[in-house]
C-alpha cells in the first residue's frame, strides 16, 4: 500500500506524463494528465427547444448536454456549450447569433494543475481538514484512509470498483454502526460521475471531513444524531479517469450518466465503472441518494426518460425542496423555481443514474447541479460548501421522513424478507433482509400499508398518519399463512412402451385441478429422477422421460 502511494504521488510530476505512454503493463496509471482544450464557452438565445433541434440538425455540436441549458421564464431558453471553432464558424454561418464567455472552467482546471503539480515537487500531500483546493485521485484516497484510521469507530474505507484504466474507485462509510449491524437507513452520496465536473467531490470530501471531526463534539449534537442513525456511504469520484484528463466521458468515451441499461437506456452494456457501481448499490439497501453534478444549479429529479410522473412525485419534491431550500442560491434561482426540476421537463434523457436507482432499487435517487461553472476556481470552494453544508445534512435527516419500522415473524421474531405497498403509491418497498427494517418517503397525509411476505398471511395497517420532517414507526409481524389445502390423491401412470430403450412416455389422469408431482424410484425406494412438479388441469396428461437421472446420468435396465 505504501508503495503504491509514492506511485501515485510522484505521477503528478509533469516529466513523468511523458514516459507514462511508455511504461509497461500493470504499472499505475498517472494521477492526471494536462487538459487538451480545443473548444471553448459561448451563449446562445432561443425561442425554444424545437429551434434547438433545428440548430442541432444544422450542426451537430459535440459537446451538447442538458446541463447546457437553462430555461427562460416566460418562455426561450439559454444555451451555453462550449464549442469548437469549427462549430463555431458552422453557426455563424448558418446564420445563428453566438456571444463568447470567459473561460472561467478552464482557468479552474489550470489552476488545480498547478496545484497538483506544485505539492508532487514539494513532495507534500494535503491535509485532513475542510478542502480548499481540488483533490488528485491519490489525494482522495490518501484522505479517506485518513479518515478512517482517525475516526475507526465511526468510519471506514471501502474500495468498489475499477477504471477502466485502472484507478480505483473508494468510498467512506460512516455511521455509529459502522459494520452494519443493526437496522437504520443507508444513504448514498456520490459525485463526479462526469469527470470534469468536480464540484461534488470537494463538497463529499469536505461533508466526511465534517462528520468524522465534528462528531460527539459539543454544538454538534445534529451531527452525532446524523450518524448515530444513519449509515452513509460516501463515493467522491465515480469517473476518475474522465476527472484525470478533464473529460465528461470515460476512457471508453462513453457517457457514464447515459449508459445505465434501465428503465430506458440505449446502451448494450455497463461500463466497467457502473458495472461496478451496479453491483455495489445492489448489495447496499439505499432508501436516499444524490448524485452531484456542475454546469447548472438545480435539484433534478426523476424521471429523467418520460414526462409521466414518478409514483412518488410528492415525496420527491419534498426531498428536491430538503436539499434545495437550505442552499440559498440554489433557493433563490431565478431559472428554476425554488431550485428543483423535473428531469424531463428539463431536456429528455435516457440511462441515467438516478432513473435506474429509482426504477430498480428502493432509493430515490437525485442529481444534484451544484455550481453553474463547471471548474469554479478554488477560491470559491469555501462559499459552495457553506452553501451546500446545510442541504447534505438535510437529505440524510431525510431518509426517515415517512413510515419506517421492522417486520417480523410473530411467533419467532425473525427478520422477513418482505415487500410493502402504500395505497395509491404504484412502488412498493422491500425490507432489508439483513435487519427486517424498511423505508418508505411519505409527504404530509394518511395512509394504508400493506405488508406481505412469502409463506405469511398479509396484513394491511390502515389510517397511518405522517407529517413531513418527522417519521412515523410501524414494526409489522407477520404470521404464517395457513393454507386451504385439499387432500392428497393418487392417479395410476402407466408407461409405454415398457421396457424401453431411449425413452419412455408416462402417462396418467389427473382427477382434479392442482398441484402435481411425478418422481422415479428404484427398487429401494430412492428417488432418482424428479419429472414433474408444477400446477396442471384436471384430466389426461403426460410426461416423456429418457431413463437418465437427476444428474443426466442414464439409469441400468431394471430400475
Amino acid at each position: 500500500m505504501l508503495f503504491r502511494r509514492v506511485v501515485c504521488t510522484l505521477c503528478l510530476l509533469p516529466v513523468l506524463l511523458v514516459i507514462g505512454a511508455a511504461v509497461g503493463v500493470g504499472a499505475a496509471p498517472p494521477d492526471w494528465e494536462p487538459a487538451v482544450w480545443m473548444d471553448h464557452p459561448v451563449r446562445l438565445e432561443l425561442a425554444d427547444r424545437a429551434e434547438l433541434d433545428r440548430l442541432l440538425a444544422t450542426v451537430p455540436v459535440a459537446s451538447f448536454h442538458r446541463e447546457q441549458l437553462q430555461p427562460v421564464l416566460g418562455g426561450g431558453l439559454v444555451w451555453q456549450p462550449r464549442v469548437t471553432e469549427a462549430e463555431e464558424a458552422a453557426l455563424v454561418r448558418a446564420g445563428w447569433r453566438i456571444l463568447s464567455l470567459p473561460d472561467v472552467s478552464r482557468e479552474g482546471r489550470m489552476a488545480a494543475e498547478a496545484a497538483w503539480t506544485a505539492r508532487a515537487a514539494a513532495k507534500a500531500g494535503l491535509v485532513a481538514g475542510e478542502l480548499t483546493t481540488y483533490p488528485s485521485h491519490s489525494d482522495v484516497d490518501l484522505l479517506l484512509q485518513l479518515m478512517a484510521a482517525t475516526y475507526p469507530d465511526i468510519a471506514r474505507t471501502v474500495t468498489w470498483g475499477t477504471s477502466v484504466q485502472g484507478r480505483q474507485l473508494w468510498g467512506l462509510v460512516i455511521s455509529g454502526d459502522v459494520q452494519n449491524t443493526a437496522a437504520e437507513p443507508e444513504v448514498r452520496l456520490s459525485a463526479s460521475i462526469h469527470g470534469d465536473e468536480p464540484v461534488g467531490l470537494v463538497m463529499l470530501m469536505n461533508l466526511a471531513d465534517y462528520l468524522t471531526a465534528n462528531y460527539g463534539q459539543p454544538g454538534y449534537e445534529d451531527v452525532t444524531a446524523l450518524v448515530d442513525g444513519t449509515e452513509i456511504h460516501i463515493l467522491p469520484l465515480h469517473n476518475p479517469d474522465g476527472y484525470a484528463v478533464n473529460s465528461r466521458r470515460n476512457a471508453h468515451d462513453v457517457d457514464l450518466n447515459r449508459n445505465f441499461l434501465d428503465p430506458a437506456g440505449t446502451h448494450l452494456a455497463l461500463e466497467p465503472e457502473n458495472e461496478d457501481f451496479v453491483t455495489y448499490s445492489l448489495g447496499q439497501h439505499f432508501v436516499v441518494s444524490a448524485n452531484a453534478h456542475s454546469g447548472a444549479l438545480v435539484v433534478n429529479y426523476p424521471w429523467d426518460y418520460t414526462f409521466t410522473l414518478p409514483p412518488d412525485e410528492a415525496a420527491i419534491i419534498n426531498l428536491s425542496n430538503e436539499y434545495a431550500s437550505h442552499n440559498q442560491p440554489m433557493a433563490d434561482s431565478s431559472v428554476f423555481p425554488g431550485g428543483i426540476t423535473n428531469g424531463a421537463e428539463w431536456y429528455v434523457a435516457t440511462g441515467t443514474l438516478q432513473d435506474w436507482s429509482y426504477d430498480r432499487t428502493d432509493c430515490i435517487d437525485l442529481t444534484l447541479e451544484l455550481n453553474d461553472i463547471k471548474w469554479p476556481p478554488p477560491v470559491q470552494l469555501p462559499g459552495l460548501w457553506q452553501d451546500n453544508r446545510e442541504s447534505y445534512l438535510a437529505l440524510v435527516a431525510a431518509a426517515r421522513w415517512g413510515i419506517s419500522g421492522v417486520v417480523t415473524d410473530a411467533n419467532t421474531g425473525a427478520f422477513l424478507d418482505a415487500t410493502l405497498t402504500v395505497s395509491g403509491i404504484d412502488l412498493p418497498v422491500n425490507t432489508d433482509p439483513a435487519h427486517g427494517d424498511y423505508y418508505k418517503l411519505l409527504p404530509t397525509g394518511t395512509w394504508d400499508l400493506t405488508v406481505s411476505a412469502e409463506g405469511y398471511a398479509p396484513a394491511t395497517i390502515g389510517g397511518i398518519a405522517t407529517t413531513w420532517g418527522t417519521g412515523t414507526t410501524v414494526n409489522v409481524a407477520l404470521t404464517v399463512a395457513v393454507a386451504d389445502v385439499p387432500p392428497l390423491m393418487a392417479a395410476r401412470v402407466r408407461a409405454a412402451p415398457n421396457p424401453f430403450n431411449g425413452g419412455t412416455s408416462l402417462s396418467f389422469v389427473n382427477p382434479r385441478d392442482g398441484w402435481v408431482e411425478l418422481a422415479i424410484y428404484d427398487l429401494r425406494g430412492r428417488r432418482v429422477a424428479a419429472l414433474l412438479a408444477d400446477y396442471r388441469p384436471e384430466g389426461p396428461d403426460s410426461v416423456s422421460w429418457d431413463g437418465t437421472d437427476d444428474q443426466g446420468r442414464p439409469l441400468g435396465s431394471g430400475v
